[in-house]
């Protein structure tokens, strides 16, 4: 696979700390600065792997949880300019990293990729643009976590004027139905299949434009099972790409059944 290294202008501060005679107290966590905006980031991912090797240090808030299992083993965090998956590869994730949390991560030593247009941290990998962290010791080299706490709120997108800028962002779309008007659910849990094996689920929805999205939902999600509302809905989740039939669309992956709102006729 090919691979590059990656180098920025860097920013290093200093901190002091003070003897005392008293017991100490424990210091605060001193978080590394960023340097780097996620939206600047992603600029400089150049189309295939690359490892970075100079400080890079990015922040963003928490924007997903893995606690109803759509998301797994990682989240992704956004700032104002951009969006990245840190590919940590720990369970209950949504514990150490809730919503809103504030992270830093220092990039150095990991790899910069992309996979359903979403930008991504994490080892390097032989098999996939990045590959898991795996281990907290190696996780806590690399990601740091804050004190604030502030969720982010998604940004309302039309489903006629989709970009891949927005792909990893937490958006949300309103006036949206089911393409075909059938009773079905969010995906197919293991008890649902002929193999007993949960099969993941693209459903195609509109708009009054008939502009469309899909919404991906894993088989292993906790709502897999539950029903779509048949009328209109406020469908919130993370942007990316995906593949329909072999061909390219946009798709909303949601974090659980509260990002699902309905909407009166």
């Amino acid at each position: 696979m090919k691979r590059a290294f990656l180098g920025v202008v860097l920013f290093v501060g200093v901190s002091c700390s003070y003897n005392h005679f008293e017991a100490p107290e424990p210091d605060p966590v001193v978080l590394p600065v960023p340097n780097v905006s996620l939206g600047t980031l992603r600029s400089m991912y150049p189309g295939y792997p690359v490892e970075i090797d100079t400080e890079i240090v990015v922040s963003g808030s928490v924007t997903t949880s893995d606690q109803a299992s759509n998301f797994y083993r990682s989240f992704i965090l956004e700032d104002e300019s951009g969006a990245v998956e840190i590919r940590a590869g720990l369970y209950d994730l949504y514990h150490t990293y809730p919503l809103g949390r504030q992270v830093v991560v220092k990039a150095e030593g990991l790899t910069l990729g992309m996979e359903s247009g979403v930008l991504q941290l994490g080892l390097a990998s032989d098999r996939y643009p990045t590959g898991y962290m795996e281990h907290r010791v190696v996780v806590e080299q690399y990601v740091f976590r804050g004190e604030a706490l502030e969720r982010v709120h998604p940004q309302w997108l039309d489903p006629g004027n989709l970009s891949d800028e927005w792909c990893g962002r937490l958006v949300r779309i309103d006036d949206l139905r089911l393409a075909e008007a059938a009773d079905t659910t969010w995906a197919l849990p293991a008890e649902q299949t002929v193999t007993g094996v949960p099969k993941s689920v693209y459903l195609k929805f509109k708009n009054g434009a008939q502009d469309s999205i899909y919404v991906f939902t894993s088989g292993y999600a906790d709502f897999a099972d539950e029903r779509v509302p048949r009328g209109r809905l406020s469908l919130t989740g993370i942007l990316m790409r995906g593949e329909v039939q072999g061909r390219e669309v946009y798709q909303l992956k949601m974090r659980d059944l509260n990002d699902v709102q309905e909407m009166a006729d």
